[in-house]
């Protein structure tokens, strides 16, 4: 799964700008004020970052198998099916861009698949490489939007709807995965623990919103109380406040709008459903295609099993994609089925490294062009982006009633 966060606030002082209509953002497309200026990433976090993931992988190598035995698996291959895997990952990623096309017109922002496939790639090496800070991965989505002239608001809006479709489609795939572990009596509790886990962060999202419906006032409250426990204990330790001042106020704002807009949008709804589950789909059979290129039998419960854990410890996990938590979680779940440490170790890290690490390098290329990080990328009319019409109509009638703009500088979810 790739998830950006789906609400930004901005940070403490930053005064709220208006989101222009329609009409002038695209007259002015590429100079918004208030848009964005050109950063640098930070090279020290970059490079910390990856020593952990390093280090983090070490471990879990030692922990499970010897470098031998793994060199040995790795080198003994089938490239044919390590091909097949990749083709399929590429196209779990077009799917995706597919996923964001429909939720973004599920609130009146419109894109095509192909053109958010960059911006998705650009969003993930920002989730992974700067987690927590001034570059969320919803920030990405947000400035291109408002390059284009479309809604910022609105796009704030749309991760809300992303994430719930993804989480709902990806449910059953979670739920399949603890069954076959439930099945064969193999790691029951942690099955068990990781489905409640996965479930009740659903849960937890669907009340939020159930709550701004009916109640805003309290869940901007309660949010509100939650922001200032984080910054106590952020200052008991020594560390500047994360949460501003008006974060429960905002993100409130966006669910309030996600409530009232989405459901105006059956048809765009039930078609990013359906990319939803093809994008699981076709994310399962790309794991299938690794068992059969390290040499293993195609073990549908195994296959089932390993990647259902690795959405829950994907969504749960604190650090950014789950990075260290995923890999040790499928590892664990293949030898507990039967497979030989070293083929699952491999099996494992190969699947990470289609699923996210290739993608980062490639998110890298794709974020230097943004305008989000300093790039030329210059906005286009929306006439010029490829399939940007469809069902969506111009939009009627005021903004959602949420202040979210583009200089966002914190993410709601955290980890995913």
């Amino acid at each position: 799964m790739h998830l950006a966060p789906p609400s930004t606030a901005a940070g403490p002082g930053t005064p709220e700008q208006p989101d222009p209509p329609l009409s002038a953002g695209r007259a002015q497309a590429g100079s918004r004020p208030g848009s964005v200026g050109p950063r640098r990433l930070p090279g020290w976090r970059r490079l910390l970052f990856a020593l952990l993931s390093v280090g983090l992988l070490a471990f879990i190598v030692s922990q499970f198998t010897s470098v031998g035995a793994l060199g040995a698996s790795v080198s003994g291959a089938d490239w044919r099916w390590l091909a097949v895997a990749a083709v399929l990952q590429a196209a779990f990623f077009v799917l995706y861009g597919g996923l964001y096309r429909y939720g973004l017109a599920a609130v009146e922002v419109r894109s095509s698949a192909l053109r958010l496939v960059p911006v998705l790639l650009a969003s993930i090496f920002a989730k992974t490489v700067l987690p927590l800070t001034a570059a969320p991965a919803a920030a990405v989505f947000i400035d291109d939007a408002t390059a284009r002239g479309e809604s910022g608001p609105r796009t704030a809006v749309a991760m809300i709807v992303v994430l719930v479709v993804d989480l709902l489609t990806a449910l059953p795939f979670v739920v399949a995965g603890a069954a076959a572990l439930v099945a064969r009596a193999t790691l029951v509790g942690f099955a068990l623990v990781g489905v409640a886990l996965f479930v009740a962060f659903i849960a937890a999202l669907l009340a939020g919103m159930g709550l701004a419906a009916r109640w805003p006032a309290r869940l901007a409250a309660l949010l509100g109380l939650l922001g200032a426990t984080v910054n106590r204990v952020l200052a008991r330790i020594g560390r500047p406040e994360a949460i501003p001042a008006d974060w429960g106020a905002r993100t409130t704002d966006q669910l309030v709008a996600g409530v009232a807009s989405a459901p105006r949008h059956p048809r765009e709804l039930a078609a990013a459903t359906a990319f939803g589950i093809a994008i699981h789909a076709v994310n399962l059979a790309g794991l299938a295609a690794l068992f059969l290129a390290f040499g293993q039998p195609l073990d549908p419960g195994a296959v089932a099993a390993g990647f259902g854990m690795s959405i829950v410890f994907f969504i749960v996990s604190i650090v950014p994609d789950g990075i260290g938590a995923v890999e040790g979680a499928m590892a664990l779940v293949f030898i507990g089925l039967g497979m030989a440490p070293a083929a699952a170790v491999a099996v494992t890290i190969a699947y990470r490294v289609l699923n996210v690490w290739i993608p980062v390098g490639l998110g890298f290329g794709c974020a230097r062009s943004l305008r989000l990080f300093g790039g030329v990328d210059a906005a286009r009319s929306l006439d010029e982006v490829p399939g940007a019409g469809g069902p969506m109509s111009e939009p009627e009638g005021p903004e959602p009633p949420t202040r979210t703009t583009a200089t966002a500088s914190a993410s709601t979810w955290p980890s995913s």
